[in-house]
């Protein structure tokens, strides 16, 4: 899909230079950009979330689109793809805002704007992620909020996951008393005293996880599943609670082999490392219900079971914007670093600020370039 849409660029560029919203849609229907969601905001107080990009017009019959289609058939072949005016978008809904962290649009605000039935099955799944549940409570906690706080908010790193499902698992694991052993009570204590977030200094976020990925192994997690009916308050509950007490203690057990404690800092465990830099990571998986997402991976060549989670992927760049009378305020982070050239020193030098939840400013003038320039050269015809 999108194999001849060769323009991206020049839309793109269309998209920066419109001065109005009506500017900004003629850019946006030639659908150069394959596969993309965008969101809009203009000083006139118009608000849009596209669901954008090109989606086929899908031959009816009971295909299961999202899976992998048999090819060797006309029947399952598409022609066309959709025009803009017919895919998803919300505009200047009543709610005043619109966020979307890479889930399907129906969920884009609250109260609901769009209804999936007047769209084909195939546009897009009904679900609301444990991270996109988190960004639309973000948002909603603040009637109006400052640059300082929307950034705060940005930084967080909550497992919403935890909100769900901590406090039947503290309640199943008590009444399962002396049964459950020491190491059940120990684990008890420390979820009981962690802040439930993944930053640096946080104690029992690794637990958490540890117990959460071998429950999932088990099968069926929540009692309740995820419902369009209750799409921020679902999934919840433990649909095994004897299954997922097992699950901590052994969680536990693995957890004190390998870390020495049960309490263990996330930042200890998770590392950010780009070039000789090595420091304490914050944020998480976004299955956690964490809004601050980073991936991690083993760290390599450690033969030791006691491996360090190194960031991959997730915050790669950040960027807050206010666009205020007086003009834009920007900030933002690379958290490798804007450079990947040997022996420069922006290799990674970005990942402290990163370990410090803190962003860099955004110099756009030209005296505020001159003021901070670090090189300069003069280059003879």
């Amino acid at each position: 899909v999108g194999l001849e849409q060769a323009n991206t660029g020049d839309q793109y560029f269309d998209m920066m230079r419109a001065r109005s919203f009506d500017e900004f849609q003629r850019a946006e229907r030639r659908l150069e950009m394959p596969f993309f969601t965008t969101i809009y905001a203009d000083q006139a107080g118009h608000i849009m979330h596209l669901f954008g990009g090109r989606t086929p017009v899908r031959p009816a019959g009971p295909y299961p689109w999202a899976a992998i289609v048999p090819g060797t058939s006309d029947a399952t072949l598409w022609t066309k793809t959709h025009t803009y005016d017919e895919l998803p978008k919300v505009i200047d809904p009543p709610s005043g805002w619109v966020q979307n962290a890479n889930d399907p649009p129906w969920t884009t605000t609250f109260p609901l704007a769009l209804d999936p039935k007047a769209f084909p099955a195939y546009m897009a799944p009904q679900t609301m992620s444990f991270r996109a549940q988190r960004s639309a409570e973000l948002i909603e906690k603040d009637a109006k909020v400052t640059l300082a706080q929307f950034t705060e908010n940005k930084m967080s790193t909550r497992m919403g996951l935890a909100d769900r499902v901590l406090d039947p698992l503290l309640a199943a694991a008590k009444a399962a008393g002396d049964a459950g052993g020491p190491a059940l009570a120990e684990a008890v204590a420390v979820l009981e005293k962690w802040d439930r977030c993944a930053d640096a200094e946080s104690r029992g976020a690794v637990l958490f996880e540890a117990w959460y990925r071998r429950l999932v192994r088990t099968g069926t997690v929540f009692a309740k599943p995820w419902s369009a009916a209750e799409p921020r308050t679902t999934p919840s509950g433990l649909a095994n609670p004897q299954a997922a007490v097992t699950a901590l203690v052994q969680s536990a057990n693995d957890v004190k082999q390998l870390w020495g404690a049960l309490d263990v800092a996330w930042g200890y465990v998770h590392r950010l490392r780009v070039d000789s830099y090595d420091v304490p990571a914050n944020g998480g998986p976004g299955d956690l219900g964490i809004f601050r997402v980073v991936q991690y991976e083993d760290e390599r060549n450690v033969t030791t079971p006691a491996k360090k989670q190194i960031g991959v992927q997730g915050e790669s760049y950040v960027g807050v914007v206010e666009f205020t009378p007086a003009g834009a305020r920007a900030s933002t982070l690379v958290t490798y670093g804007n450079a990947s050239q040997a022996g420069s020193p922006h290799v990674g030098d970005q990942l402290a600020l990163f370990a410090e939840k803190k962003l860099k400013p955004v110099w756009r003038t030209r005296a505020e370039i001159e003021a901070n320039l670090e090189k300069r050269e003069l280059i003879k015809r």
